[in-house]
C-alpha cells in the first residue's frame, strides 16, 4: 500500500517534469517514511482528541521524535506494524502521563539510569541503514547534543513545577533507552 501510494506520488511529479526516473528510489523511499510519518500523527491526533490526552501525547512525542531520528534503536521491518507500535506507544505513554505527572524518587533514578544508557549506546544503526564512521560520529553527536538539552531542560522544567513537561521528556528517555537496548542486542545477535 505505501510503496504504491509512494510510486503515485512520484508518478505525478515525473509527469509534470519536476523529478527525473533515475531518482525513482530515492523519492519513493523517502514519499514512504513521508506517508508513514503523516499516519501516526494523525492516529495520535485522532487518539488525542478522543482520550482527551492529546497534551500528554504531544509532550511524550516531540522529545521522542527528536532525540529518536538520531539515536536509532529498534526498528520493525514492516511500516504497517511500526504504525501500529507507534500509535500503541505514543497511546500508551499519553495515558500514563495522564494518570500522573509526579516524579518520584525511583522514577528520577530510573530516568538518570535511561540517560547514561543513551548517551552510551548512540547511534544504533539498522539492517536498512547501516552507518559508517562519520555518520557514527555525526548521529553520535548530534544525539548526544539533544539528550543534553532535553536533560537540562528536564530538570529547570521539574525545579520550577512544570511536571507533565518534565514527565513527558523522562518517559521519553526511557522508552528511548529501551528501545536501543533492544536494537543494540538485536543488532549483537544478527
Amino acid at each position: 500500500m505505501w510503496k504504491k501510494m509512494a510510486g503515485r506520488l512520484f508518478e505525478l511529479q515525473s509527469r509534470n517534469g519536476i523529478l527525473e526516473e533515475k531518482d525513482r528510489r530515492l523519492y519513493e523511499y523517502a514519499y514512504g517514511v513521508l506517508l508513514g510519518r503523516v499516519v501516526i500523527y494523525l492516529i495520535i491526533v485522532i487518539l488525542g482528541i478522543i482520550t482527551g490526552n492529546w497534551m500528554e501525547m504531544i509532550v511524550f512525542l516531540l522529545p521522542f521524535t527528536v532525540l529518536r531520528q538520531y539515536a536509532g534503536g529498534i526498528h520493525l521491518e514492516k511500516p504497517t506494524s511500526c504504525i501500529i507500535f507507534s500509535g500503541f506507544l505514543v497511546f500508551g505513554c499519553g495515558q500514563y502521563l495522564a494518570v500522573t505527572s509526579d516524579i518520584g524518587f525511583s522514577f528520577f533514578f530510573l530516568w538518570l539510569i535511561a540517560v547514561l544508557v543513551i548517551f552510551m549506546l548512540v547511534p544504533i544503526d539498522t539492517k536498512g541503514k547501516k552507518l559508517d564512521k562519520i555518520e557514527t560520529r555525526i548521529y553520535g553527536k548530534r544525539a548526544r547534543i539533544i539528550l543534553a538539552i532535553e536533560f537540562i531542560m528536564t530538570i529547570f522544567l521539574g525545579i520550577y513545577g512544570f511536571s507533565l513537561l518534565a514527565k513527558g521528556i523522562a518517559t521519553a528517555h526511557l522508552v528511548l533507552a529501551t528501545g536501543l537496548i533492544i536494537g543494540s542486542v538485536k543488532k549483537f545477535w544478527m
